[in-house]
């Protein structure tokens, strides 16, 4: 998939790789999602591929796999607050989302519907993007 960056004209203007990393950003958003919604065994585990066996430590599988399911919903809620504010309609939310999060182009979402044209759906893109950039 190709990215075309905003021209430096443009009031929505990165350099490409901050464009670049604000897109796969993004894009991690449905694997976050996933990994929230997966049954999480925080049970600890004998290793017996280590030359001695260690049945207790310092390690608290619990609370790491807590620590890690809270820094992924802060970034779910980020991702979020940022198509909030980009774009007050909670259709084009949806859209914006579907675009940015899940790989959807213009005209994949033309095909379900979107009530606007494409430079005006572009303009949103870049503003999400450029709105994301601040924000990592």
């Amino acid at each position: 998939m190709k990215y075309r960056t905003p021209k430096e004209t443009n009031k929505y203007y990165l350099p490409k790789q901050s464009y670049l990393t604000c897109i796969h950003y993004a894009l991690q958003y449905k694997d976050w999602k996933a990994m929230l919604k997966a049954d999480r065994d925080t049970r600890g585990a004998i290793r017996y591929d280590k030359d001695r066996v260690q049945t207790s430590g310092d390690y608290d599988s619990t609370s790491a796999t807590a620590i890690k399911m809270i820094e992924l919903e802060r970034k779910v809620d980020m991702i979020d607050s940022i198509i909030r504010e980009t774009v007050a309609s909670e259709v084009m939310q949806d859209y914006l989302r579907k675009s940015v999060c899940y790989g959807f182009t213009f005209y994949q979402l033309q095909d379900k519907g979107i009530p606007c044209g494409k430079n005006t759906f572009s303009r949103l893109r870049q503003r999400f993007y450029y709105n994301l950039n601040e924000k990592i």
